[in-house]
């Protein structure tokens, strides 16, 4: 598609957005989303095909779809424009565009670190430093409407409402999960309590826990339910990375509490279990209302066991759960089109699988042959084998 002049406004990002998406069925992410929550079968597969991007990687790799020439000004609306048009690069390399606007102040896992007065590094990854249970508890419980970067992110919303049409939705800001930020907050402390001191262990994630329903609340009704993305019909996601670092024994006993009462307060949970199988394995089984969770395998050293797609969708036992399937493919070519292929077939019995894959040997070098399977394995879920 291409355009006489150079795009200059946010309602032209907008609209050229729009209309290249309609031109692009089999690249709408949110369409397949949709679909998958519904258990309902789609058209296209709509996955996510990329290599593992190095910094020093520039090797040339001649562009398949490029954006329009594009001017816009140096203020807030001129920005977002400039965001909502670089949703569409992922068509470069034939991947989803997910019409979805971030809500962060940071948009990092480190987000609502500042709301328990640690700043954060800077990077804004993650915190400055940790403090002990006895310095985060001595301060006051942070307040959901005025805590950072809440009244950031309420602006931001509002800004995003106001701006963009109702096919633009809009994701929640990453409030981790209760343990990520006790961890991320206590450090070490936060594994060592629960055993030590567990008195003021329970103070500590009562007070998390507390603030992330409250906080939760809030944002979902800021944006309203007309603007969250498919997947926060599942309710809200609860990430469970730190939980990779401690037993299944140890989840059960000392954190499961604190998610079980996020998953009931909101009738439902979705669960980020950072690829470990023993986490997939404890919250699918001991949370209530568990709507979504993750499976594949990695070829990265981990932190704990991966589960299998196969072996995930065999826990579910006829559960009508997504699986969000996220996989690390070989270097042969032929070798990655038989995993991405066999995940298809998977789905042929149970539509609630959306996929994505990295090959982590491949290399900007590499972009024709990934476009080429990519193109290769459109015709085998539209051929339905």
């Amino acid at each position: 598609m291409t355009t006489a002049r150079p795009l200059r406004t946010l309602a032209e990002a907008i609209d050229f957005t729009l209309d290249t998406l309609a031109a692009h069925p089999e690249r709408d992410a949110l369409a397949a989303e949709a679909a998958a929550w519904a258990g309902r079968p789609r058209p296209h597969a709509c996955f996510h095909l990329n290599h593992l991007y190095v910094p020093d990687d520039h090797a040339p790799a001649p562009a398949l779809f490029e954006l329009p020439p594009h001017t816009f000004a140096d203020d807030p609306e001129g920005r977002l424009a400039g965001e909502i048009l670089g949703h569409l690069t992922p068509l470069d390399m034939l991947n989803p565009v997910a019409t979805v606007l971030g809500t962060g102040a940071v948009g990092t896992p480190a987000e609502f670190i500042p709301s328990f007065g640690t700043p954060l590094s800077e990077d804004r990854g993650a915190a400055a430093f940790t403090r002990s249970l006895d310095e985060l508890l001595a301060a006051p419980p942070p307040d959901p409407d005025a805590a950072p970067p809440l009244p950031d992110i309420h602006r931001r919303i509002a800004f995003l409402k106001a701006s963009t049409p109702e096919a633009f939705k809009l994701d929640m800001p990453n409030l981790q999960g209760p343990f990520n930020l006790a961890h991320a907050l206590a450090g070490d402390e936060a594994f060592l309590a629960p055993l030590t001191d567990p008195g003021k262990y329970d103070r500590l994630m009562t007070r998390i826990t507390d603030f992330w329903i409250a906080a939760c609340e809030r944002l979902r009704a800021w944006i309203g339910p007309d603007r969250l993305r498919p997947a926060e019909r599942g309710g809200p996601l609860i990430a469970e990375c730190s939980v990779n670092l401690v037993s299944a024994d140890f989840y059960r006993e000392h954190i499961r509490r604190y998610d079980e009462r996020i998953a009931r307060r909101f009738g439902a949970a979705r669960i980020h279990p950072c690829s470990g199988r023993h986490v997939f394995e404890a919250t699918l089984d001991g949370l209530p209302g568990v709507t979504a969770t993750e499976a594949g395998l990695m070829r990265s050293p981990m932190a704990a066991p991966c589960i299998s797609v196969g072996d995930a969708l065999a826990r579910f036992g006829g559960r009508p759960v997504v699986l969000n399937i996220g996989q690390e493919l070989p270097a042969d070519f032929e070798e990655a089109y038989a995993i991405v292929h066999a995940d298809f077939r998977q789905a042929r019995a149970n539509p609630r699988l959306l996929f994505s894959y990295t090959g982590m040997d491949w290399r900007r070098q590499d972009r024709p042959r990934i476009r080429a399977l990519h193109q290769r394995l459109d015709e085998a879920w539209a051929g339905g084998g």
